[in-house]
C-alpha cells in the first residue's frame, strides 16, 4: 500500500490517510493478539465464549483491513 503511494505520487492528505489507516490496521492486529493471548491464558479447554471472543477480534481486524483497501483503491483509482 505505501509503496504505491510513491508510484502514484500521493498528495500530502492522501499520505496522511493511508498512514493513519495502516497504523489502525496494525493497532487492531495488536489488540487481536492481546485478546487471543488473554483468552488462551484464562482457559485450557474449549469454550464457545472463548471462540466468540477470538472470532470477533479477528473479524474486527478483517473489517478494518478491507476498509483500508477500499479507501486505498479509491485514492489510486483517482490517480489512474
Amino acid at each position: 500500500m505505501l509503496m504505491s503511494a510513491f508510484y502514484f505520487r500521493f498528495e500530502k492528505m492522501e499520505w496522511i490517510i493511508c498512514l493513519i489507516l495502516s497504523a489502525l490496521v496494525f493497532f487492531a492486529e495488536l489488540v487481536n493478539t492481546a485478546i487471543e493471548s488473554v483468552v488462551d491464558l484464562t482457559t485450557t479447554e474449549f469454550s464457545e465464549l472463548a471462540k466468540v471472543a477470538k472470532d470477533c477480534a479477528a473479524g474486527a481486524v478483517l473489517v478494518l483491513a478491507v476498509f483500508a483497501v477500499i479507501v486505498w483503491s479509491m485514492i489510486v483509482w483517482g490517480k489512474i
